[in-house]
């Protein structure tokens, strides 16, 4: 701010009056029974409908791409602007002076907001977390070259786009692959890290923005005390932590040295960052070679090239051009309302009522199942990280959605879907390439297959070999509710958990193949089932390899109201169990035969089908002798009496059946 001149109490007032707006809201100022430590679900139900009106038939689940704004807040805003008069804070009249004496006053609250003390911290404001970083790798990066270094850059796998693009800016840089190697280069006191001589940069998110996933707060205090090879320096992407979370910079020997964010993520309004800067480490921001308007005491142009930068604090030089001093404006209201709608702390009442309902969410979907038991739902999240645990997880969820099958569902269309049904959930690869690459199980070679065959982030490929390309991402917000919960699993159980059952096929519609794979084959016992049967009691019985002539057995069977078989060529009378219960398939083993003597004492006599003399008359006789004896030594195989009642029906009618086959083999051949 460049206005100096005085302004008197009536002037203050002018802009100071906003306190004492009669807002329609539960708490008119925050007191203990609205501070947020027992505010339940049902309460946050009870003013959603007045405050949030937008949200009126509508299920809202994208707060990690943004929060949303209360009406109050609209409102108090608006009241704000129609009373008062604010010019550019560049200038020095009057209403410019207020509007940067404002300036001054909102950046010390919302630094306070994050609990920064404001002798130790400063507060750039920037268009958004992305602004906000590329003005930090700007700085440093003019920086090390000031100061003749080279910059090594490291970044962990779970960082935004927005921090990998660094990258690019830097001479070496490092991609580490979990939190076990971050760990272990601080352990190795910075191998693998900057070389000495160099300026280290370590970027990562407080959360990823993809699974909600929370990583440690420790480690730029770690690298302070731990990475000395080379100058180290740390920055903070917290658009998505500090988004349900409370923030506290209050220790600054933990605390990172930069800070990023979006309060549109925060707010819901106004679109406006910033970047939090410890003051013991803004001197690597301080030798940028750009200026802007505002940022600079003098600039030469004539016939030489000289400036004098401004330097009497951080955001005095960094600041460039005319800031959007009426958002600023917003936010002192955006965080009035917070507090008096979640509490005299409301980040920590947001933490823990989206921790409870990020729980409920995700048992909710783990629950979704198939009719066959397979899950509906893949979900892609840490083995370490507890859902109701805001100290390792966020209030989002990144998923797939499965058929009965196991084949996935495209992301896109379960997001238009969704769409349909007034419900606002993002799908996509998220601006997270590290995690999709992680959680999806993608090699480089198979992305750069995937991007040579047509997909791409902004016109994707939902499924290139099997694989999705992005996920479904559910995020919840401080004004979200069980009941949005309750909407969404109800639309997920509608549209994509199979509950039908498998359909059976009329047998006369069935292939010949289908029909005889259904049947229950009602046979006389060949090699291995007459070793059960006689067991080591009696000889076993082994008919000729071949079996009986093919003449012979047809004809029997056509006799029979039963298969003795199938053989090669042969028409087979079966009976077929599908569609039946087990004891009703079971007992139809039991039939009973009804041998016709008079045709079998025909067909047996006939010429071209009698056998021949010699090895099948032995054949016969010595298999009717064991059919009959079979019923004798069966119960020394198998006792009966440890059969249930069931079984021992069923055995019993088997040793009938026969019994009554060896008695019309025995009367046929009598009759021959």
């Amino acid at each position: 701010m460049s206005g100096t001149s005085s302004i008197s109490d009536d002037d203050m007032s002018s802009f100071s009056g906003h306190e004492d707006y009669d807002y329609e809201t539960d708490c008119t100022t925050p007191a203990p029974s609205c501070s947020g430590e027992h505010i339940e679900n049902e309460e946050v139900e009870s003013f959603r409908a007045r405050e949030y009106p937008q949200l009126a038939g509508k299920i809202y689940l994208d707060h990690g791409g943004s929060t949303l704004y209360a009406k109050s807040m609209v409102e108090d805003f608006s009241r704000d602007l129609i009373t008062n008069l604010y010019g550019n804070p560049h200038s020095d009249s009057t209403p410019s002076a207020i509007a940067g004496h404002r300036i001054d006053a909102i950046r010390e609250k919302a630094l306070r907001f994050f609990k920064a003390d404001p002798e130790k911290w400063d507060l750039v404001f920037v268009a958004n977390t992305t602004a906000a970083i590329k003005l930090t790798i700007e700085c440093i990066k003019d920086h090390a070259s000031s100061t003749h270094r080279q910059l090594w850059y490291g970044y962990h796998r779970d960082a935004h786009t927005s921090l990998v693009g660094i990258r690019e800016l830097t001479t070496t840089n490092r991609c580490f692959a979990s939190d076990d190697e971050v760990e272990k280069w601080m352990e190795c006191g910075g191998a693998g890290g900057p070389l000495p001589r160099q300026l280290g940069l370590f970027a990562y998110p407080g959360q990823s923005n993809m699974t909600g996933r929370r990583l440690p707060l420790a480690w730029p205090g770690m690298i302070r005390k731990k990475v000395l090879r080379a100058n180290t320096y740390t920055l903070l992407d917290a658009a998505a932590l500090a988004s349900t979370a409370q923030l506290d910079l209050s220790n600054t020997h933990e605390s990172p040295d930069f800070v990023a964010l979006s309060f549109y993520k925060i707010f819901g309004f106004p679109n406006v960052g910033a970047l939090l800067v410890q003051k013991s480490s803004s001197h690597v921001l301080t030798s940028r070679k750009y200026f802007g308007g505002g940022t600079v005491d003098m600039v030469v142009t004539i016939n030489d090239t000289w400036h004098a930068r401004k330097t009497a604090s951080t955001h005095d030089a960094l600041e460039d051009g005319t800031l959007p001093f009426h958002s600023i404006f917003a936010l002192d209201h955006a965080i009035n309302v917070h507090e008096r709608l979640y509490g005299l702390e409301p980040m920590k009442f947001i933490s823990r009522h989206t921790a409870q309902l990020s729980r409920q969410l995700y048992d909710n979907l783990c629950n979704l199942r198939h009719r066959n038991g397979k899950p509906v739902i893949r979900i892609y999240k840490e083995p370490s990280t507890v859902y109701g645990d805001s100290k390792t997880q966020g209030a989002t969820i990144a998923f797939n959605v499965l058929k009965s099958d196991g084949s996935l569902i495209p992301y896109t269309e379960v997001e238009k879907s969704a769409n349909g049904h007034s419900i606002y959930i993002r799908s996509g690869s998220l601006c997270n390439p590290g995690g999709m690459a992680t959680y999806l199980n993608w090699t480089p070679a198979e992305m750069k297959a995937a991007f040579a065959s047509g997909h791409r982030c902004s016109s994707p490929t939902e499924i290139v070999d099997g694989k999705a390309t992005g996920v479904v991402r559910v995020s919840l917000g401080g004004m979200s509710t069980a009941s949005d919960i309750r909407a969404l699993i109800s639309f997920l159980r509608a549209s994509y958990v199979d509950t039908t059952t498998p359909k059976t096929t009329s047998l006369a519609k069935q292939p010949l193949s289908l029909q005889r794979a259904s049947f229950i084959k009602i046979q006389i016992p060949e090699e291995r089932e007459m070793d059960a049967v006689v067991g080591a009691t009696a000889p076993a019985i082994r008919p000729p390899p071949c079996g009986p002539p093919p003449a012979v057995r047809n004809r029997l069977r056509k006799s029979m109201d039963f298969s003795f078989g199938p053989s090669p060529g042969s028409s087979v009378t079966s009976i077929s169990s599908a569609g039946l219960p087990r004891s009703q398939s079971s007992n139809l083993v039991g039939l009973r035969p009804k041998p016709n003597i008079s045709r079998r004492r025909s067909l047996l006599s006939g010429s071209a089908s009698k056998p021949a003399a010699g090895k099948w008359d032995n054949f016969w006789k010595e298999e009717t002798t064991a059919l009959v004896a079979a019923g004798a030594v069966e119960s020394e195989v198998r006792p009966i009496a440890s059969l249930t009642d069931t079984k021992k029906k069923e055995k019993e009618k088997e040793k009938s059946g026969f019994r009554k086959v060896a008695r019309a083999l025995t009367l046929s051949r009598r009759h021959d």
